[in-house]
């Protein structure tokens, strides 16, 4: 493989597909830098997957344009795209070698015999499986059938890699292996690569930039710091990690808002637009378990709860605590900040105010 510089930029704009009376992606608009690794990340028949087969070809659209590089190939043939694809089910020839299945897109494309073998060493050696040549996919191990995958799909030096699960049949510390692997081969190469996945902690690990699916649309695209700590909507906040949720009508005098959680009040500086239906969203980490009020630090806010179960995780535990409209609300604490708290046991959670972030609240019709 050669060295690149960079990748090919890649434009959705308005893509919508339909099928029969069901819509799959709903004006879906998404611009990829080029040489950025970005996840399209969301829960099952979310529009993720069938995104990125609208921007390999294998998918026609509805309505909207895809462009590779400012040029338009909504008609143009999947295969000549110029673009690798990397499949969950490895999709490997098993009655031809390594080197015969990497050669395959070769072949295609009339490459030279004398400069197949050429490409073919190269990239062995980037995924890291140089002697492998003669195997056949049934001598090797998931892992390394996954990197023959992956070398087939860019040994003919596409500006892109699209991967559509590629990692979910695999255990958990393969897939915690291949998952550096792949983002060694990202800056090793330079190339763009798009890659799907409903792991978020995966999606944490490999990604510059996240763009999270939910009904066919959109919901945010930012960093995993971006999405963590700043979520533009309720899904985005708690489809992104653990969070506690406090839900109440809000007031506002412009500088401040407050909400009455069932006779606690909770408030915040107003950062950005009020909503009248408020959602507050607190990390596991914001927050601080104690058994008595009178431990709560002066000025933080407070709310009485009941303890549902401590879960010891080595560094720390983890408690799963009943707030007082009946929701569930996690803490994570470390050694040094843990309690004795059990099951049943009454106590309070509390922050600054400073924490949190206040998002609108669309799930809430009524207020008692």
């Amino acid at each position: 493989m050669s060295n690149p510089t960079t990748g090919i930029r890649i434009d959705v704009n308005n893509a919508t597909k339909r099928y029969d009376k069901s819509i799959a992606v709903r004006d879906v608009s998404l611009s990829i830098k080029p040489g950025e690794f970005i996840t399209l990340l969301g829960p099952s028949g979310s529009g993720k997957t069938t995104t990125l087969n609208l921007i390999a070809g294998f998918t026609d659209l509805s309505s909207g344009s895809i462009e590779i590089d400012g040029r338009r190939v909504d008609h143009v043939p999947a295969h000549q795209r110029g673009l690798g694809v990397v499949f969950q089910h490895y999709a490997l020839f098993p009655h031809m070698s390594v080197a015969e299945n990497i050669a395959f897109p070769l072949r295609q494309r009339k490459v030279p015999k004398d400069k197949q073998s050429q490409m073919i060493t190269q990239v062995l050696n980037t995924v890291g499986l140089s002697g492998y040549e003669g195997r056949y996919p049934k001598e090797l191990s998931g892992g390394q059938q996954q990197r023959v995958a992956f070398a087939r799909a860019m040994v003919f030096d596409p500006m892109a890699l699209l991967m559509d699960e590629p990692l979910g049949a695999l255990d958990k510390n393969l897939r915690e292996k291949l998952q550096l692997e792949i983002k060694r081969i990202h800056q090793e190469v330079g190339r763009t690569f798009v890659f799907v996945t409903h792991d978020q902690e995966e999606a944490l690990i490999l990604s510059d930039r996240i763009a999270i699916f939910n009904n066919g649309r959109i919901e945010q695209v930012g960093t995993s710091s971006d999405l963590y700590e700043r979520p533009e909507s309720l899904f985005v906040a708690k489809f992104m990690g653990e969070s506690t949720v406090f839900k109440a009508a809000v007031d506002s005098n412009g500088r401040d808002w407050s909400m009455d959680f069932h006779g606690t009040t909770l408030n915040g500086p107003v950062t950005k637009t009020v909503p009248t239906k408020g959602a507050l969203v607190l990390r596991p980490e914001q927050m601080r378990v104690v058994e008595h009020a009178v431990q709560v630090p002066q000025g933080s806010t407070m709310v009485p709860v009941t303890v549902i179960q401590n879960i010891y995780l080595g560094s720390g535990h983890k408690y799963e605590l009943e707030l007082p409209d009946g929701s569930t609300g996690i803490v994570r604490a470390s050694r040094e900040h843990g309690t004795t708290l059990v099951s049943g046991d009454r106590a309070w959670v509390y922050w600054t105010r400073e924490h949190g972030v206040l998002l609108s609240d669309y799930d809430l019709v009524s207020i008692t």
